[in-house]
């Protein structure tokens, strides 16, 4: 287990989890490698390289087909648990697909259901992108369950994070709570790089891969999206949990400085910072992030002093 949660984040709360121990000579290859650490990140995002999980328990969540996607093809979903139990929704990041949840779906928790999908223009969701918050909010509703009902826990990543915030900000009443890891928030922190409108060309757009091709025009859009959405945060007022790495090269810690500013006396806003961890935090700190899941699904428990967490 790597970076336990000290305890249940309180209201306004910052948790900060210092770096795994490490022996000189490692910290000796991490300070010569550092250079390197933003294209590692990238490479590993584009490729999904290091991102297998080897030690899931048995058995393997259900798929299920919801609604129609983007190209009218029905939403696939990776369906775990109790049919009637508290529903989790698991947003993937841009590229991504829904088996990245994998082992959070392999283990759940009596009383809840678990829903992870590929969302438009991944996996088995379609080949036709929505390159709009709004649109990956629309999709991804019917998830949430019937309106009127206890609400749904959402989960974004990456940029599952910012579709997890517009849900929220479009539907507070059918979102009970999210937990956003890594998540994309700021526009100002947004850069588009030369290469990435090279590739949006229609010559080079049929040379990629097509995940790689719709995470680019997705990735292309987040900046406008993130300025539409800034405003409309005022609207949340659940419980929100944002779990940082800041080693983070890809997202970088300053979107939780953002959220922070954006949500200060309207959502119940948590913070779990994780020194020395990089973006890919379902993979490294899966057991983690399943705390402060529970966190959110069961209520925190009373507050306790821990010389790793301040209050802010």
């Amino acid at each position: 287990m790597i970076a336990d949660l000290p305890q249940c984040p309180q209201p306004g709360q910052i948790i900060q989890i210092p770096a795994e121990d490490s022996t000189l000579a490692a910290d000796a290859l991490a300070y010569v490698l550092e250079p390197l650490q933003p294209l590692r990140e990238q490479v590993t995002a584009i490729t999904g390289l290091g991102l297998e999980f080897d030690d899931l328990p048995p058995g393997s969540p259900r798929r299920v087909q919801v609604g129609p996607a983007a190209d009218g093809s029905p939403l696939s979903v990776l369906a775990a648990g109790q049919r009637d139990g508290q529903r989790v929704i698991f947003l993937h990041g841009s590229p991504g697909l829904g088996e990245e949840w994998a082992r959070f779906l392999a283990d759940v928790p009596p009383g809840r259901l678990y829903l992870a999908p590929d969302r438009p223009g991944f996996g088995a969701s379609g080949d036709q992108p929505l390159t709009d918050l709004e649109a990956q909010a629309r999709a991804v509703l019917p998830l949430l369950g019937a309106a009127g009902g206890p609400g749904a826990i959402v989960v974004g990543y990456s940029y599952g994070g910012p579709v997890a915030l517009r849900l929220a900000a479009d539907h507070p009443e059918r979102v009970a709570a999210l937990l956003l890891v890594a998540p994309a928030a700021d526009p100002a922190l947004e850069e588009t790089h030369p290469l990435q409108q090279v590739a949006a060309t229609d010559f080079f757009a049929q040379l990629l891969p097509t995940e790689l091709t719709n995470s680019n025009a997705e990735l292309l859009a987040l900046r406008e999206d993130l300025m539409r959405l800034g405003p409309d945060l005022s609207r949340l007022t659940m419980p929100v949990t944002v779990v940082q790495g800041l080693a983070d090269s890809l997202v970088p810690p300053g979107n939780t400085d953002y959220l922070r500013s954006r949500l200060s006396g309207h959502a119940r806003l948590r913070s779990v910072m994780i020194e020395g961890a990089d973006h890919f935090l379902p993979w490294t700190h899966h057991d983690l992030l399943a705390e402060a899941l529970d966190c959110l699904a069961e209520g925190p428990g009373p507050q306790s002093a821990d010389a790793s967490s301040t209050g802010k």
